[in-house]
């Protein structure tokens, strides 16, 4: 599959390069994007993989000693390896490409950040997500914005700038559970930064094509809504596919949410399955909020092409739910609380506006 993988990503950067909004471009463009989906199909997680996943990504013995929402995102970061790295990387003054490339994405956001809708009467619902989670801890500027905007997606970016869609206050009906349970996933790619890391994972693996930079990238906003329409509320992946490909070969304003790779998905899933038992004393809130928006962030996620499914993001958290023997055997069970080195934030708004 990766032969194959290479194969099509080395022909994408040659068509990307070329003339990309020549019509017959955006054609073999869309060709392409769905020949993409059929080679990267998986199979289900085995019990095996899924067990790997926990036991590198669980953080229960870590976070759930916190006392409140606010000493959990703390304790997530100080007792988190990979985040120090991160944070030690984001306070030198190396890795200077990884900076400018993810500032110059921010720039690329900014006028979606300066001119996206919002849904009107829904800032003090904002509000109170972001206050009761308990991120302010570590962001005191962090925001949420309820947007305007009919498809169901919830995205962030390193800057602490959180969003979510009308379309998703609405099929949840305003619950405010359900979207403290999935702000709390996002609040976690935020609190560990993700987005920096992966470039730092990409940057490792010598794999940073333009193609995937540009379209693992874009924003496939309103893929979930065609979709929906085409099939009265269930599609498979491959549809939403469809729908997002006709928007990327679009000329329109996009969002550009980031990147992650899959361990970061589901340790992300994760960090929000212990939330919720911190503050609503059940995991399983989270897991229902995957399952009622699930096949609509399995479209907004399609053109990632190692995303994993919200399935087999559904069944690590089934598994950890029913396999709580598995917590003996997490690698950071006995990790205590370590010095963080402190950093300047290289991607606030001043930096590209």
């Amino acid at each position: 599959m990766f032969v194959r993988l290479r194969v099509v990503n080395h022909m994408l950067h040659i068509l990307i390069t070329s003339q990309p909004h020549h019509p017959l471009m955006k054609r073999l463009i869309s060709i392409f994007l769905l020949l993409t989906a059929f080679i990267t199909a998986k199979a289900e997680l085995s019990e095996k993989a899924i067990r790997d996943i926990i036991i590198k990504c669980d953080v229960a013995d870590t976070v759930l000693q916190a006392p409140d929402a606010p000493t959990f995102w703390q304790l997530l970061r100080h007792t988190n390896p990979e985040f120090r790295k991160t944070a030690k990387s984001l306070a030198s003054s190396g890795d200077r490409d990884i900076k400018r490339e993810l500032i110059n994405e921010l720039s690329n956001c900014d006028q979606y950040f300066r001119t996206v809708p919002t849904a009107p009467g829904l800032y003090d619902l904002s509000e109170h997500i972001v206050e009761s989670s308990g991120i302010r801890a570590i962001s005191p500027t962090a925001t949420l914005t309820i947007t305007d905007e009919s498809d169901i997606a919830v995205f962030g970016y390193p800057n602490g700038y959180l969003f979510m869609t009308g379309g998703l206050h609405k099929a949840v009906t305003g619950d405010t559970t359900v979207l403290r349970s999935l702000f709390a996933a996002e609040a976690a790619h935020y609190a560990l930064q993700h987005a920096y890391a992966h470039n730092k994972y990409e940057k490792k693996r010598r794999n940073r094509h333009r193609f995937w930079r540009i379209f693992g990238a874009v924003a496939l906003t309103g893929a979930s809504v065609l979709a929906d329409n085409a099939t009265d509320g269930y599609f498979p992946v491959e549809l939403g596919l469809m729908a997002a490909t006709a928007i990327a070969t679009t000329d329109v304003v996009i969002r550009y949410p980031m990147r992650y790779t899959p361990m970061q998905i589901y340790e992300a899933d994760i960090v929000a399955y212990r939330y919720c038992q911190l503050a609503f004393g059940s995991g399983l809130h989270y897991i229902m909020a995957l399952r009622l928006v699930g096949n609509d962030l399995d479209a907004s996620a399609a053109m990632m092409a190692n995303a994993p499914t919200v399935a087999d993001r559904i069944s690590v958290l089934q598994y950890l739910d029913t396999h709580p023997e598995i917590r003996s055997r997490v690698k950071t069970r006995n990790t205590r609380p370590k010095y963080i080195k402190k950093y300047f934030d290289p991607f606030l708004p001043s930096n590209y506006r």
